[in-house]
This record gives C-alpha cells, structure tokens and sequence, in this order.
C-alpha cells in the first residue's frame, strides 16, 4: 500500500515503506501533550499503534502499513482540528 486516494493530502509516505507520515505542530506543551493523550485514546479504541516523536511543541507520527491507515490517519487530523478550537 502506498497513498492512495483516500490517503490524507497533508501525510506524505516514508522512504519506499507503506507508511505515512505527518508532523503537527502546537503553541505550547499543554496542547501537545492534549493532543498526545487523545491519540492515545484512538490507539485504544483502535488497536492501531502509530510511531510517535514529539518535543514540546510537535509531534511525528507515522502510521504503518494497514487497511485501516488512512481512516486512523483522518481521524488523527480530527483530533488535532479539536485541539486548535
């Protein structure tokens, strides 16, 4: 799997992996570490367990090779939209 249609346009693939990978960025620790704790809620209630890095005001996340990538993918794009309101 590659991006796809139904790949995100802000996530982009890694190397020649099937991968995808975005980088968000926040105001202050406060909102990275909110956002950190609501991806963890969709890893729970997904069981799909991206690869993280993150400092104080970013974080990395890459989603490996699955048939549910792009939706968890979306849905991490809504988690950081919650954070921005």
């Amino acid at each position: 799997m590659s991006v796809t249609a139904a790949t995100p346009s802000d996530w982009k693939t890694v190397g020649k992996t099937a991968s995808i990978t975005r980088r968000f960025e926040f105001p202050d620790y406060a909102r990275t570490s909110a956002f950190l704790d609501r991806v963890n809620a969709l890893s729970e209630e997904t069981g799909l367990f991206p690869d993280l890095g993150f400092a104080a005001t970013y974080v990395n996340v890459t989603i490996p090779d699955d048939p549910e990538r792009d939706q968890f993918a979306l849905r991490i794009n809504e988690a950081y939209a919650e954070g921005a309101e």
